[in-house]
């Protein structure tokens, strides 16, 4: 059986960070948290950077597959929105089960969660740009295997949106 990475794949804001959290704790899926590998990586450059982005993508790439030689299950998140993050995608989906997972929710809730959280763990980006990035996150297509809808949704029901878009057995 292959080794399976999920990706959690939605606008900034949505939770995918918390999901990917509470589904470590819950579920046991190792979680790798990308915006820690971005942190490191960007130095004093712009996140718009195109050197920079494809050094982002080529240190998360590597990040996995370090983390699948150890276990059959992996999950990270990203807006995907990058040509690195399509060029990695097409790569690792040679050599693993892939499940993407739409994580939505509201454009409003997005930016005030953006807003609150601890910027420290974050690459900064100004409440333009988030919009920006998160209109675009809802215009592009992928073929998700589900959607989680993380709106309002307690932590149970985040848990069984996830089981159930990729196949699981819902608790």
């Amino acid at each position: 059986m292959p080794k399976t990475l999920h990706i959690l794949i939605g606008p900034k804001g949505s939770g995918k960070t918390f999901i990917g959290s509470l589904l470590q704790r819950e579920l046991g899926i190792p979680f790798l948290r990308v915006e820690d590998i971005a942190l490191c990586v960007k130095r004093e450059r712009s996140h718009q950077d195109e050197s920079y982005v494809r050094e982002v993508f080529a240190a998360i790439e590597s990040a996995v597959r370090e983390r699948l030689r150890t276990t059959d299950e992996l999950m990270i998140e990203s807006t995907g929105l990058t040509e690195a993050f399509d060029l990695m995608l097409a790569r690792l989906e040679q050599d693993f089960r892939v499940n993407l997972v739409r994580v939505r929710a509201g454009a409003e809730t997005c930016l005030d969660r953006v807003k609150q959280r601890d910027q420290s763990l974050h690459v900064d980006v100004s409440d333009a740009h988030v919009r920006q990035i998160n209109q675009m996150v809802a215009a592009k297509a992928w073929p998700f295997a589900g959607e989680i809808d993380n709106s309002a949704a307690d932590e149970a029901q985040l848990i069984t949106a996830f089981e159930l878009a990729v196949g699981r057995r819902a608790t």
